[in-house]
């Protein structure tokens, strides 16, 4: 029995299998849709997709080689310099996030994983904050760092030194 494509007026092969022209634009829709949902994620599923693998489901790091944002990222938003470092470290700089979706999910961050940090005279990230800020990557992260937590710690609590 010899199947018809609907499309084409041409012979469907044997077993009802689709021509690879039809597959192709069947992968693309897929693939398409796919990304469409991720483009409308929230926050929570932004961290997931893009932060979690290195960071954690708790934002908790890997000790020695990837800071903890849970009870930390509070602390980095109560100066200009914390925030400036937050948005220049490597994962933010280089995120394929939007500026708006980038300070979603550190706002969703701060607010789940260091709301304890987080005080309400502390602003939350804006995307023009984000704009201004983050496509200029830091030189040197960990001379950066210290710096950052050197001055927080004396205005008040800081993060550790070490991660």
């Amino acid at each position: 029995m010899t199947l018809v494509s609907p499309s084409r007026d041409r012979p469907v092969a044997e077993g009802g299998a689709l021509p690879r022209k039809c597959l192709r634009r069947f992968l693309l829709a897929a693939a398409a849709s796919a990304l469409t949902v991720t483009a409308n994620a929230g926050p929570a599923q932004d961290y997931m997709l893009y932060c979690m693998g290195c960071h954690g489901a708790q934002a908790e790091g890997v000790p020695e080689k990837v800071p903890p944002l849970a009870h930390a990222l509070g602390l980095y938003m109560r100066t200009p310099a914390g925030r400036n470092y937050i948005l220049r470290v490597p994962g933010a700089a280089n995120s394929v996030l939007s500026d708006a979706q980038l300070a979603a999910v550190l706002n969703w961050l701060a607010q789940t994983f260091a709301a304890d940090e987080l005080s309400s005279t502390v602003p939350l990230f804006t995307p023009e904050e984000v704009t201004g800020s983050r496509h200029s990557p830091l030189a040197s992260v960990l001379t950066a760092r210290r710096e950052v937590i050197r001055e927080l710690a004396t205005t008040g609590p800081a993060p550790s030194t070490n991660y």
